[in-house]
């Protein structure tokens, strides 16, 4: 089990979007999004085109990896942006398994995302997060400044 430790980025094979199923129908990992719902299902009969869009396609406009802990091999959350035509923006997103969180993994998948965005010529990168969501004080932490508060959002970016 990954205690502590560096993380990497790893671009999953189809067949491992068993680990995105699962964290997305984990209560406890999604609790940050009960506004919306909470969970999320994400059946493998969706696998195959949603993996199309987000790991092959040649756009650039998504980007989606996992964290891996490179000691144990352990997939320990995902990590993503993708553009937005509403927000005008790449949009990011870094989610720890609740099993995970409290070890820097966060930290540290926000920071490798923000690289791979740089490293792809993206300039900026922007997140909304739910206002009650304690995930906006890890984005300050990592360079992120509030743009835009409202009732349901913070929206956060950092240029690259």
């Amino acid at each position: 089990m990954a205690r502590s430790g560096k993380i990497v980025l790893h671009r999953p094979e189809l067949e491992e979007l068993s680990f995105r199923r699962r964290l997305l129908s984990d209560p406890e990992t999604m609790a940050y999004n009960h506004a919306y719902g909470g969970t999320i299902d994400f059946p493998q009969e969706r696998w195959a085109d949603w993996y199309a869009r987000w790991l092959e396609g040649r756009t650039g406009a998504h980007f989606y990896r996992y964290l891996c802990h490179e000691e144990s091999g352990a997939f320990v959350g995902e990590a993503a942006y993708h553009y937005d035509g509403a927000f005008g923006e790449y949009l990011c997103d870094v989610l720890v398994s609740a099993q995970y969180r409290g070890r820097g993994f966060g930290r540290q998948g926000l920071e490798l995302l923000c690289e791979a965005a740089r490293e792809n010529g993206i300039k900026r990168l922007a997140d909304n997060i739910a206002i009650d969501n304690p995930a906006a004080e890890l984005f300050q932490r990592c360079g992120f400044r509030e743009r835009l508060r409202n009732g349901e959002y913070i929206l956060m970016e950092k240029e690259l």
